[in-house]
């Protein structure tokens, strides 16, 4: 998902495009696009779901960041804003 990650540009790391992210979090394309856009947020599951994604395809992988994995942790935990949400200029 390169140059199309609004709101959340590292996800683009774990997804090729929008209707890869979108059949992880259980949701249309245009949601996606909404979510990403700030029209609208993740809801709580569709976070959870984002989250757990990550994992699988972390463990997946022949190697892979430790750190990553736990952010995946903490994102499915309740922290997905912050581990993934891109931090406010100011």
């Amino acid at each position: 998902m390169t140059a199309s990650g609004g709101l959340y540009p590292s996800l683009g790391r774990y997804f090729e495009n929008m209707t890869e992210l979108a059949h992880a979090g259980c949701m249309h394309r245009d949601t996606v696009r909404k979510c990403l856009d700030g029209e609208k947020d993740f809801t709580r599951a569709q976070k959870k779901a984002i989250s757990a994604n990550i994992a699988m395809k972390l463990l997946n992988s022949p190697s892979y960041d430790y750190k990553e994995l736990e952010d995946a942790n903490k994102a499915w935990s309740g922290k997905f804003d912050e581990i993934y949400r891109k931090k406010e200029e100011t």
